[in-house]
């Protein structure tokens, strides 16, 4: 049986400006990071967080251009939007929707990485 997801990937243009993005204005985790024959293999991760996030290229076997800088249907969870908004846009991080409450319940924002992949963040109403 399947016991979790172990990762996902989000492609993106250039994987060290990535890996800048997400670890400093994120704050995610360096959870592999491998280089080799120019290949480069990163993963990335909130702190404490069990899934991965893979930060591929469009020469992985499976990636292509076109993959970079889209809605990724990958949604996070925060206990403060509000706080994690105010940090996040001092970093520099763009938002495409400020929090809002939803009808069904949720606190909701939206905001892009360095190539315009955009991410979901939820907060469960308090």
């Amino acid at each position: 049986m399947i016991s979790h997801i172990s990762q996902i990937g989000v492609y993106v243009s250039d994987q060290d400006e990535a890996l800048r993005f997400y670890t400093e204005k994120l704050g995610f985790e360096v959870r592999e990071l491998q280089e080799g024959s120019g290949f480069k293999w990163i993963e990335v991760a909130p702190p404490g967080a069990q899934t991965t996030i893979s930060l591929a290229t469009k020469d992985f076997p499976v990636g292509e251009k076109s993959k970079v800088g889209r809605y990724t249907d990958i949604a996070f969870e925060t206990e403060d939007i509000q706080a994690m908004y105010e940090t996040y846009r001092e970093r520099g991080v763009r938002f495409t929707k400020e929090p809002e409450l939803q009808p069904y319940g949720k606190w909701f924002a939206a905001f892009l990485d360095q190539d315009g992949n955009e991410f979901f963040v939820f907060q469960p109403e308090r």
